[in-house]
């Protein structure tokens, strides 16, 4: 009789307490499906934008490669003529004269013709962080 009595007087406000704390849990459920759903859509972002960079640098060598030309076979000549000559005991000596004026050259300069030989052979080291 008593827990009939107890019941009877705590039900409304038992039930009114326990749907509060459903609520609340319920609440605290979707804020974390959200933060998730969130975090997956910067994740997401992220992907295409590495996938959008790779696809630019795909443009940007098939480009490269359609634009070559002639120069490519002309640095790729000059540069093999000291290799080449070097091995011809008579020139060894003028190969190495050239070298020793080229040391002699202002360093803006040689790092004028590295950058010159690494844009016509497509080597771009600045874009490749990771």
């Amino acid at each position: 009789m008593l827990n009939k009595l107890l019941g009877a007087l705590l039900g409304a406000p038992a039930e009114a307490v326990a749907e509060y704390f459903k609520e609340r849990q319920r609440l605290k459920s979707e804020l974390k499906l959200k933060k998730l759903e969130g975090k997956v859509r910067v994740e997401e972002a992220k992907a295409q934008m590495e996938v959008r960079k790779l696809e630019a640098d795909n443009a940007w060598e098939l480009a490269h490669i359609a634009n070559s030309g002639w120069k490519d076979e002309w640095v790729l000549i000059l540069l093999s003529i000291p290799l080449i000559l070097v091995f011809i005991p008579s020139m060894a000596p003028y190969i190495q004269t050239g070298f020793d004026i080229l040391d002699t050259t202002p360093q803006w300069y040689r790092w004028l013709i590295m950058a010159v030989f690494a844009a016509i052979y497509g080597i771009r080291i600045w874009r490749r962080k990771d």
